[in-house]
């Protein structure tokens, strides 16, 4: 193609303003780009590095960093032009998208060029030029399990013909299975961590012969389970999660006398296989259900004893306190993570702030202390 042809063709396929005509028309052809190709990142659901490109006075004066977003007539000097044709893929915008079009790229320098003309009617973009915010409903932690139904296969049980996929997958085969006395030892250390005791071994190797290995070890699994040691064990896993302590933390560190009675409760919830609704509600509001030792729960976490004669460093103390109460519940009970939207909202969390203060405001008469313990319902004087 002869060269004048070629040139001809890119300066056509160019904003007029490029060619010396009239400036790209802003609604038109500027703001579907700045809404479209910015909005995801710098819009009202996330404004990152404190830059929002739907408001005008936001996009001209730029973010966190200092430098101005755009500078009339200056396309160099614009730091929204900087971004979008950065050589470099980590300072380059879109994050994590395609770069911009050259076409598109053109518009935007024209249009700086051009003094950057943003009509008053637009100097907030319609939510209609910007991204959908995202379905925080539809992401994956969210979704329902699905039901897996086993691979076929000759194994008698549904777990064992997962295994032997994968294992097959690998060019790998199951082991000889295991003699009596090592299937007893690694169920016991598996459910109780502890090793059966000598007297144990004898019996359940006679069970093994008389009714097979599956059905000894489904009786010798509802035995352990039912132990308080398998209640020991694994309200460690719990009490780990509800960030239980024995000391109140910080630099004085004084033992909590007490600590031990929520400790036991969890240990006995367990052994007593209590359904997991009222498992929840009890530690929630123990008080009101005849297990106040469940309300330890609330406060388990670290307590600052030294309170400050500064109003506002006291204040931050009780809004800590509060944010530690908050956050566990989350954890625990929603397994997630809500501390972002003590300060901010989200692009991707299904809590925003104003929910993440409903929730405080919840706990906001809990206090650290002591407290008489109630007898149990039906007890004597």
């Amino acid at each position: 193609m002869p060269l004048r042809r070629l040139a001809a063709l890119v300066l056509a396929s160019l904003p007029l303003a490029a060619a010396g005509g009239e400036p790209p028309d802003f609604a038109a052809e500027v703001a579907p780009i700045l809404g479209r190709r910015c909005g995801g990142c710098h819009g009202p659901v996330d404004a990152e590095s404190g830059y929002r490109i739907d408001l005008r006075d936001r996009a001209i004066a730029g973010g966190d960093s200092g430098a101005a977003g755009v500078v009339a007539g200056d396309p160099d000097g614009s730091a929204l032009l900087a971004r979008v044709t950065a050589a470099d893929e980590a300072e380059r915008m879109p994050s994590g998208a395609a770069p911009l079009p050259q076409r598109e790229i053109a518009i935007l320098r024209a249009w700086i060029a051009a003094g950057a003309p943003w009509p008053d009617d637009l100097a907030s973009l319609p939510t209609t030029l910007l991204p959908a915010p995202p379905d925080a409903s539809a992401h994956w932690a969210f979704a329902p399990l699905a039901p897996a139904p086993p691979p076929p296969g000759d194994a008698p049980h549904p777990i064992d013909r997962f295994l032997d996929v994968r294992l097959a997958a690998a060019g790998l085969s199951m082991a000889e299975e295991a003699d009596p006395a090592t299937l007893l030892r690694r169920a016991s250390f598996d459910i109780t961590g502890l090793p059966p005791a000598p007297g144990e071994i004898a019996p359940f190797a006679d069970d093994v012969a008389a009714r097979g290995a599956e059905a000894a070890m489904a009786t010798l699994a509802e035995r352990l389970l039912a132990s308080r040691s398998h209640a020991e064990r694994y309200a460690r896993h719990w009490l780990d999660v509800v960030r239980f302590a024995e000391s109140n933390g910080f630099e004085m560190n004084q033992m909590r006398p007490n600590a031990w009675r929520y400790r036991d409760w969890v240990i006995g919830a367990l052994e007593a296989d209590m359904p997991y609704d009222a498992f929840v509600r009890a530690q929630l509001a123990g008080d009101t259900l005849g297990h106040d030792v469940a309300t330890g729960f609330l406060v388990g976490g670290p307590w600052d004893q030294v309170k400050s004669p500064d109003p506002v460093l006291t204040a931050n103390q009780r809004a800590d306190e509060l944010h530690d109460m908050v956050g566990t519940k989350a954890t625990a009970f929603l397994g997630l993570t809500v501390g972002c939207a003590r300060c901010h909202d989200h692009k991707f969390d299904p809590v925003p702030q104003a929910d993440y203060y409903a929730l405080k405001a919840v706990f906001a008469g809990v206090q650290h202390g002591e407290r008489p313990i109630p007898p149990p319902p039906g007890a004597g004087p």
